[in-house]
């Protein structure tokens, strides 16, 4: 039995030291609130803030883990870095950690290597920005460091410039700079991976459909092997040429994209899992790979089953839905269907944590929408015409 310390213990890490303990090991989980989920699943709960790498050293001294990890939590990338140089246990470094987390060392690394991206600009102020948005009329201000669409505004006008640019570099965490980039068109994909002795393997694709209200959040993603529409061997390609050419020795990865003229433009790199339980639930189920027995495995430094991943084939039937709910604005009386969603033969996951007398607004961020469900299965038509009856029949009845 070894020890392993996972860093931040919300929703989406449960799955994450549920797989470790039931490989036998030692859990200990550090995040920010006494009464974390995480916790109830660990061994040991220690209160700590994700982004206080001091504190977090502190616990992992206290402890003497074995191995440092954590998943669908950018934030969390750089601390479980730094922990594990210090420690002297397997990671992947923290010029890898700051490349993968810091978007303005990203999209320049992008640039200097000839890689897809937006124009962007760093800005300290909103006279720099401006500069971007009378270049292209249409920008899309982000902090180059924050997690879940947080502070992230489509941009036309100056007057929304200076409404959102302070929200926008409030979110930045390394210092407070914030992106300026020319809004680029275009259908928008996701592609989660594992990396293996430093060689990528892409385990599964969405497509997104955005919420109408803000077209920064994704109110649903499609998961297939292949496309009518698109070239989802391209994607891998690019993808796979991406994260070997940044390095990345060993990991999970979590990419977005968009198709604009003809070509995959990256919207960000993450060296962790999909959020929304993409990693722990829709990765395995797509790809019939244990994404996490490897991420737990190669922290150990136990050896991996590379030449099964290499030579896997993938279901090109298998179809999974990840919805995230659009209930409206207003004061919750009751919730309507959460027993036929409870008990869907073709549920994956689900997250509806609403409650009567909780107060409904349009996401700002994706942290906010307010709940998800994941179906799958092996007919796409099937699949569709399921989700469809669970949204008839989960309904918020407002005041």
């Amino acid at each position: 039995m070894s020890t392993i310390m996972v860093i931040a213990g919300g929703d989406w890490q449960i799955e994450l030291i549920k797989k470790a303990k039931s490989m036998g090991h030692y859990v200990i989980c550090s995040n920010l609130y006494k009464d974390s989920k995480g916790f109830k699943y660990a061994d040991l709960g220690e209160v700590a803030d994700v982004l206080d790498k001091q504190k977090n050293l502190e616990i992992a001294k206290k402890y003497s883990p074995d191995a440092v990890i954590s998943d669908q939590s950018d934030i969390a990338v750089p601390t479980v870095a730094f922990l594990n140089e210090q420690l002297k246990l397997r990671g992947i470094g923290t010029k890898k950690a700051d490349l993968f987390t810091d978007k303005s060392l990203q999209r320049k690394f992008c640039k200097e290597n000839g890689i897809c991206v937006p124009d962007f600009k760093l800005c300290e102020s909103i006279d720099d920005a401006v500069v971007m948005l009378e270049k292209y009329k249409k920008i899309i201000i982000k902090p180059i460091d924050s997690q879940s669409s947080r502070g992230v505004y489509n941009i036309t006008s100056r007057k929304q410039l200076e409404e959102k640019y302070k929200d926008t570099i409030g979110w930045s965490n390394r210092r407070k700079v914030f992106l300026a980039e020319e809004y680029v068109d275009g259908a928008e994909f996701t592609i989660d991976g594992l990396v293996i002795n430093s060689h990528h393997y892409p385990l599964c694709i969405s497509v997104k459909e955005m919420y109408p209200e803000n077209p920064n959040i994704s109110m649903m993603q499609s998961y297939s092997y292949t496309s009518d529409k698109y070239d989802y061997d391209l994607l891998r390609k690019t993808n796979r040429e991406l994260i070997e050419a940044m390095g990345l020795p060993m990991g999970l990865t979590h990419c977005e994209y968009k198709f604009y003229k003809g070509k995959f433009y990256l919207i960000e790199a993450g060296a962790r899992g999909g959020g929304s339980n993409l990693s722990g639930k829709i990765v395995p189920f797509m790809s019939g790979i244990d994404n996490y027995e490897y991420l737990i495995k190669e922290a150990l430094g136990e050896p991996v089953d590379e030449e099964f991943v290499k030579n896997k084939e993938f279901s090109k039937k298998r179809y999974v839905i990840m919805r995230f709910f659009d209930f409206g604005e207003g004061t919750v009386e009751h919730i309507e269907g959460i027993e036929f969603l409870k008990n869907h033969p073709m549920l994956i996951d689900y997250q509806l944590e609403i409650k009567a007398g909780d107060e409904l607004k349009e996401p700002a961020y994706g942290r906010l929408r307010p709940g998800h469900f994941i179906i799958g299965g092996d007919d796409k038509e099937k699949v569709i015409e399921e989700m469809e009856k669970i949204l008839q029949k989960i309904k918020v009845v407002f005041k």
